[in-house]
């Protein structure tokens, strides 16, 4: 079964809260009961789009979603917190676009380009580093690439805004090497790293009470 995208799948059952389809290998997925078009019976074909709900678990649905795995698209950020930024896909579920697979700074409201594909996980994810519209195509799910030394700098600045509200009570000198990973995922080594670039790219500023964003 195709996570990501739309496939044609055939009613195996129905229950109480909506149906069960079926693809060629009998894998099954849950169709919710508003979904299911009227009048459908048993062994009835339905082509549907195939995700994960919050809990990581494969649902369908036959709404028009604005993007599929393998393709790109311009959509529009609903949400942002410490795990990155949601996109709007035209369903209940929103797209995460991971802090450290952005380029640039985003708000709630924007409208950014991206990139779908299936992590490592088999959850639907969205990349913004991808080179142009040709070039997606050669993309592998498996083998997505960024460039780690401008993501990790991009990683910490959005960090330090959304998760710490834009002021670290520590600096990259103070910092024990334990708290970094804790806070940021990263060496002391790749943190201090990104703090050069930061202060040279004029987005922070170090003082003795901390770090502090522009």
């Amino acid at each position: 079964m195709k996570i990501g995208e739309y496939q044609n799948l055939v009613i195996d059952k129905f229950v109480s809260f909506g149906a069960y389809l079926k693809d060629e290998s009998n894998n099954k997925v849950l169709l919710p009961k508003k979904k299911v078009p009227r009048a459908s019976k048993v062994g009835d074909s339905v082509k549907v789009y195939v995700y994960n709900d919050s809990k990581g678990r494969l649902i369908a649905t036959t709404d028009k979603v604005y993007i599929s795995a393998g393709e790109i698209a311009k959509l529009k950020v609903k949400d942002i917190n410490d795990k990155g930024a949601f996109l709007d896909i035209g369903i209940e579920r929103d797209l995460l676009l991971p802090y450290s697979e952005q380029k640039k700074d985003i708000n709630i409201g924007d409208r950014v380009l991206v990139y779908m594909y299936v992590d490592k996980s088999n959850r639907l994810a969205a990349t913004m580093y991808f080179k142009n519209k040709e070039s997606v195509a050669k993309v592998k799910n498996s083998t997505i690439r960024t460039l780690e030394y401008e993501k990790n700098a991009n990683d910490v600045y959005k960090i330090i805004k959304h998760k710490f509200k834009g002021h670290l009570v520590y600096t990259d000198k103070t910092a024990k090497p334990k708290q970094i990973e804790e806070d940021f995922g990263v060496s002391k080594i790749s943190f201090k790293k990104s703090i050069g670039k930061l202060l040279k790219d004029k987005k922070l500023k170090i003082t003795d009470k901390g770090i502090f964003l522009y």
